[in-house]
């Protein structure tokens, strides 16, 4: 009988051990297995005094991969128009760091500033936030400014406009540089403007001189209807001796709802997305048959499950790009729903590089705005 009780009592010892909680030797929380953790060494940068004269200061904010699945930057949000960022596009690798550089334009700012800019992540938290400032000194400007694209010959630092979250009855802006890089006058006109645009911009363009050009979108005169926008305006520019360049200069927007006014509780019951991934890397797309007519699409999914308490809904899912088709089969998950969206392309319209996004606009308060970026090489 004492043998008999004994064993029981080993018996129990070993059952306490086993229903004991596991514990990271390291005394650390660890991370979910299979998911990128985005870390920042810092948040913040004083620029101190700034010479106006001096131009434009930069600062490079490092965005590390503390996870062990690879990080991506899906998109850096400015609070202004005087903020420019450049950040990693390709995957993070775990253990390695991606970059955000945030230029600030002291031109016709003098005076002490500080600046958000917010950084968007496939990371689990899906935004951080970096502030920069400083103290401008006034000075005469002198403008130097990497211009990448270009219509006819006028430079301009972009000629798309992104407005990556607009809600109602915001007014947001942006603004860019551009300059007329020819040995004569430009007189510029803008045309199809829609109703929700305001924009300022020189009439005339003197040879060799930079100017600002400025657009503000009024999310009042916007249509009542949730999700991803698309719009245009046609630039018009006739140089002295009468040549005359017409472009659409495409402009899209995300339209999502005011979460502001929502009490704990109402947040606590949300609707919460979850992506599987938020990269699809097609890699080479390949071409067969004659002369590539009659080659299969090719199809990738990612898997979209509703982690709240209540109805998530997808106001829109799509890409700009006209050759990225997307399939939903529903637009409503219910709590703990997952649902899987296809991103579809056809290998004879890809020629050369692909790399473009495809926007999700749901009601999800923590971030109504979520991207998945599409890549593929195609042939030239």
């Amino acid at each position: 009988m004492l043998k008999t009780a004994r064993v029981f009592t080993l018996l129990l010892s070993g059952l306490a051990l086993l229903c004991q909680p596991a514990h990271p030797q390291d005394g650390k929380t660890g991370t979910e297995e299979g998911a990128p953790v985005a870390t920042l060494p810092e948040s913040a940068y004083d620029f101190g005094l700034i010479e106006e004269e001096a131009g434009f200061a930069s600062h490079v904010f490092e965005v590390r991969n503390t996870g062990n699945a690879p990080l991506l930057i899906t998109h850096v949000q400015s609070s202004c128009g005087c903020t420019e960022p450049h950040w990693t596009r390709e995957p993070i690798a775990p253990g390695k760091t991606g970059h955000v550089e945030i230029t600030f334009d002291p031109v016709n700012r003098p005076g002490p500033f500080q600046k958000n800019v917010t950084i968007f992540t496939n990371d689990k938290r899906p935004r951080m936030r970096v502030t920069i400032k400083g103290d401008v000194v006034p000075k005469r400007a002198n403008l130097q400014r990497a211009f990448r694209d270009t219509i006819g010959t006028v430079q301009l630092e972009r000629k798309a406009f992104l407005f990556y979250t607009v809600r109602p009855g915001e007014e947001v802006k942006q603004e860019v540089w551009i300059r007329n890089f020819s040995n004569e006058e430009v007189t510029l006109s803008l045309e199809d403007v829609p109703e929700y645009i305001r924009l300022e911009a020189p009439a005339v363009l003197k040879s060799g001189k930079a100017e600002r050009f400025k657009m503000t979108l009024d999310a009042s005169r916007l249509p009542d209807k949730r999700g991803h926008m698309l719009g245009h305006i046609t630039w018009k520019a006739v140089s002295a001796s009468g040549a005359t360049v017409r472009e659409d200069v495409p402009l899209s927007m995300n339209f999502v709802d005011n979460f502001a006014k929502l009490t704990a509780e109402e947040k606590a019951n949300a609707p919460a997305i979850q992506l599987s991934n938020t990269l699809m890397d097609f890699g080479k797309l390949k071409k067969s048959g004659f002369f590539g007519w009659g080659n299969k699409s090719v199809s990738q999914q990612v898997i979209i499950t509703n982690e709240g308490k209540s109805d998530l809904t997808f106001h829109s899912v799509g890409s700009d790009d006209g050759r990225v088709q997307v399939a939903v089969a529903k637009k409503t998950l219910r709590a703990g729903e997952s649902i899987a969206i296809n991103v579809i392309l056809s290998p004879k319209t890809v020629e050369g590089r692909l790399a473009t996004d495809v926007y999700l606009v749901c009601n999800d308060p923590r971030g109504p705005v979520r991207t998945v970026r599409v890549v593929a090489e195609g042939y030239r």
